[in-house]
């Protein structure tokens, strides 16, 4: 495939180049069985703004490096849609998933004081993620959602949002180690394993989610509001 992926590429050529890229599709609302349809058919056919789906993927494929196209292009309904999904996927399934998995395999949360430390530490960091989750849900979409509209809210300050997003990265450190160094050898070691692989696995996929808030997300919105600044003076 070439550097970056193009509106003319097949779909299913992209997600055999990476399959990673499937969540993505997932959170802007497009379903499997496109056949040979291209991006851009892809796109139309699930009504998705074709610029702003490259732009991610591109960024995703760059390793987070670059984002290739103009931030005054991009769509930022299709990317406040995709951000809400990617949240309702972290809180709705993959975080219970992992919770209940993490259970089945260290046979129950109040096995012994290590597993009760276990999943105290998990519940603190799905409450920090998902505390970080709401306040966008609830706080940041609506008030970007009022600037599409020329609304301004005064004292909302976009730079603090994005400050959070590493915050709680130690616990989640912590709850690896625990982990790896202190469950007993009676443990299923297959379940366990599993469990532990989809936590490094939710620990990229949130940082990744984070670097597409703060690199394509945040500098879209500051290019809006500041429009709708030099609007409002008129």
């Amino acid at each position: 495939m070439p550097n970056n992926y193009q509106a003319t590429d097949r779909m299913v050529d992209l997600i055999d180049d990476n399959y990673r890229l499937l969540q993505v599709l997932s959170r802007f609302g497009m379903s499997l069985g496109f056949g040979n349809k291209t991006v851009a058919e892809v796109c139309q056919m699930h009504g998705v703004d074709a610029t702003t789906f490259l732009a991610v993927i591109n960024f995703m494929h760059s390793g987070y490096t670059q984002v290739s196209e103009d931030f005054d292009r991009l769509s930022i309904p299709a990317l406040i849609d995709y951000l809400r999904q990617s949240h309702i996927y972290f809180l709705d399934f993959l975080f219970p998933r992992i919770r209940r998995d993490l259970s089945t395999a260290l046979g129950g949360e109040r096995k012994d004081a290590i597993t009760r430390l276990i999943f105290k530490q998990l519940d603190s960091y799905i409450g920090e993620v998902s505390r970080h989750m709401r306040f966008e849900d609830m706080h940041l979409f609506p008030y970007v959602e009022g600037l599409l509209h020329g609304q301004l809210q005064e004292n909302f300050e976009l730079s603090t949002f994005s400050k959070k997003h590493h915050a709680v990265d130690h616990e989640l450190h912590e709850l690896k180690q625990i982990l790896i160094k202190y469950i007993p050898e009676s443990t299923t070691r297959n379940e366990l394993n599993a469990v532990l692989y989809q936590i490094y696995g939710c620990e990229d996929e949130l940082d990744a989610h984070g670097k597409a808030e703060d690199y394509i997300f945040v500098p879209a919105v500051y290019n809006l509001e500041k429009r709708v600044k030099h609007e409002n003076k008129r």
